[in-house]
């Protein structure tokens, strides 16, 4: 009789794919289940299949919730590949976890209209504490309507994961949970019990300019801050920032809209990070990438390399004050606008983490889409990393 470990355990394995039989040899060398939850993460070149790899690994290795992910490219516990065949594996034991897989479609998630629809589904309740760890596709699920109806009923949950990034259209995607594969929708797992679970979300962005009061608005339209145009405010910032702050502003600008209005003071966290979407001159108006209301407080915002790498670093720095020694394990989503794109150089986030809370056994992907939450709120990001650190309590 195999008995269970009493302690929480996970391991991670990474290889640079060659073949099937090879990534099966360095997926599964010295690994020996029973596992209670596995996931795999794999970019989806030839010459094997997703769903072919996945049912190897789940024959050689006892794993009784398996999921798999395809992606642009993987992240380990001291790598990340970008643009070349690799997968990521991350297996853990979690005495006195429960463990809950969960699959949606858009059709059903439109049927989860009230939080008591919600805890009939997930079958779990608020006060059980739950983590969400979910993993959509970008292209048939709204994941923002997802993560609005579960922000209602399980307040201060955390949903932490990433969109798959495989595809570039619809259908192309491989989801697969517990050997059934979709090319849609959403899947996930709920944990709950002996575990805690932290979220780091660096959105990477520094502010610049003073915080304004929106006065008017519509939709994801802002017409005025502080009584003033929108497009006058930003001159007037501008104007009063740097040459470089001027530089960054050409590239992409962005607005941060506070999670919370009521603060007398705003510091790194507290705004929500949503890019200018267009701005015309001619009314003054600028539209965001994201719903906006009158008597929000907004600030500019920019990002560059050097500081999406101080944000990590500094998130990473409070988050190391805490009880390290009880960090068993993390999964890394990080935007596919990062790693080589925006650091010219090879393993920047991951370097970052393992330096802070390291050593600890780490896998994700480079994602179309982060999730994880701002201010205690779960949202959808872009250009983000956002974490999942599974602690014993």
């Amino acid at each position: 009789m195999t008995h269970q470990p009493k302690t929480i355990e996970f391991i991670n394995r990474i290889t640079e794919a060659l073949d099937q039989e090879q990534i099966l040899k360095d997926l599964t060398e010295n690994v020996s289940g029973p596992f209670d939850w596995g996931v795999l993460f794999v970019t989806p070149w030839r010459p094997y299949e997703p769903i072919e790899l996945y049912q190897a690994l789940a024959g050689r290795v006892g794993i009784k919730h398996f999921f798999c992910c395809t992606c642009a490219g993987i992240i380990g516990t001291q790598r990340e590949i970008e643009g070349r065949p690799a997968a990521s594996l991350m297996l853990a034991r979690l005495p006195g976890v429960a463990v809950n897989p969960f699959y949606l479609n858009q059709v059903q998630l439109e049927g989860l209209q009230t939080p008591e629809a919600l805890y009939d589904f997930f079958e779990i309740y608020p006060n059980e504490s739950p983590s969400f760890l979910v993993l959509p596709d970008p292209f048939a699920i709204d994941t923002n309507r997802f993560l609005r109806v579960l922000n209602q009923a399980y307040k201060g949950a955390a949903i932490i994961g990433g969109l798959a990034s495989a595809a570039s259209g619809p259908q192309e995607n491989v989801l697969i949970i517990n050997g059934q594969s979709y090319q849609e929708g959403l899947m996930g797992v709920v944990l709950s019990g002996s575990l805690k679970i932290e979220a780091v979300v660096s959105q990477g962005c520094r502010p610049f300019g003073q915080t304004f009061i929106v006065t008017k608005a519509k939709d994801n339209i802002i017409y005025e801050l502080a009584g003033q145009s929108f497009y006058k405010v930003l001159e007037s910032v501008l104007k009063a920032g740097t040459d470089y702050d001027r530089h960054l502003a050409r590239e992409a600008i962005f607005v941060g809209i506070a999670i919370n209005e009521y603060q007398q003071e705003f510091k790194r966290g507290d705004f929500l990070i949503r890019p200018v979407m267009a701005i015309d001159p001619a009314t003054g108006a600028g539209a965001i990438g994201d719903y906006v209301s009158v008597g929000q407080t907004v600030q500019f915002h920019l990002r560059d390399a050097k500081t999406a790498h101080e944000d990590l670093h500094e998130l990473l720095k409070l988050q190391r004050t805490k009880a390290t020694q009880n960090l068993k394990g993390a999964l890394v989503f990080s935007c596919n606008g990062r790693g080589l794109n925006l650091f010219k150089e090879f393993n920047h986030d991951i370097r970052i983490i393992q330096q802070h809370l390291g050593p600890v056994p780490a896998a994700g992907f480079f994602c179309a889409g982060e999730i994880g939450p701002v201010g205690g709120v779960n949202f959808l990001h872009g250009f983000t990393n956002s974490m999942a650190l599974f602690y014993a309590k």
